[in-house]
């Protein structure tokens, strides 16, 4: 009777022995598939794919067969900035391309995330609305020969003209509202130049940055100019455009970002550098 007693107080051991181990293996499961969920999670890494846009100086265009310009640089800088949270702007194969088909991509929300260096104008914002806070100021404004005397006094002063603007630009659309003016759109804002230079074009159109750093990348200084101060057909900012898909979550934190390099002028040094 003794015997029996023993062999069921050493089953009853090894039962709660059993279920103990049974018990230490489940929570050593459960905590390695929490510790590896966990490293999964801060380990993902926000790869936002963006594209170039081709010849559109001093924003984006090659030196040396490297790809630079401002919005580069933004984008460096951005990254630099971001580094701890694992969110990347990158364009893997450095793909250029042109303005209006970097809009297509976005506003049919394929094949890329975002663009940096977009203004905002009311077709995009209609179709798209995903925009960061502003990165950098410009101003639309016009190149002539130094031997025209014309003066801007406002839409009507541009009756009869042909004026030259860059494809895909906002340029276009802001010059085919104006009556009576004959826009011209050509690839590149060098190309716009050196047709203003023939004399085949009367002014040239787009932001003052970039006229005034691809005149003197073409040493045309002595033979074109801005025009002088005047009312400005458009005054606005350069922004990053995403696509409909982006977290608002990560545009929030890319906005967080700018808004530090604006305060403490790195945005003003970036600009500056291409001046």
């Amino acid at each position: 009777m003794v015997a029996i007693k023993a062999r069921s107080y050493l089953f009853e051991v090894g039962v709660i022995i059993y279920e103990g181990s049974m018990n230490i293996l489940r929570l050593f499961i459960i905590m390695t598939l929490l510790i590896c969920c966990s490293g999964e999670a801060f380990s993902t890494e926000k790869q936002l794919v963006t594209y170039f846009q081709n010849n559109s100086p001093p924003r984006y265009f090659q030196s040396n067969k490297m790809n630079t310009g401002i919005c580069i640089d933004v984008i460096n800088e951005i990254n630099h900035r971001l580094e701890a949270t694992k969110i990347t702007i990158i364009n893997p194969n450095q793909i250029e391309v042109p303005m209006k088909r970097i809009m297509q991509y976005i506003e049919l929300d394929q094949d890329i995330d975002l663009f940096v260096g977009a203004a905002k104008t009311q077709g995009r914002v209609d179709h798209i609305g995903q925009y960061s806070i502003a990165l950098f100021p410009i101003r639309g404004t016009f190149a002539k020969n130094r031997t025209n005397n014309f003066l801007f006094t406002g839409k009507d002063s541009l009756k009869g003209l042909t004026i030259g603007v860059l494809r895909g630009s906002s340029s276009v659309e802001l010059m085919n509202n104006i009556i009576g003016v004959n826009p011209v759109q050509t690839n590149t804002i060098e190309q716009s130049l050196k047709m203003l230079e023939a004399g085949r074009l009367d002014l040239v159109y787009y932001h003052s940055l970039g006229l005034r750093w691809q005149i003197g990348e073409l040493n045309l200084r002595n033979v074109i100019e801005l025009i002088d101060e005047h009312d400005y057909l458009q005054e606005g900012h350069q922004y990053i455009i995403y696509a409909s898909h982006v977290p608002k979550e990560i545009i929030s934190k890319v906005d967080k970002v700018i808004e530090a390099m604006r305060a403490d002028g790195s945005m003003d040094y970036i600009v500056n550098k291409y001046q």
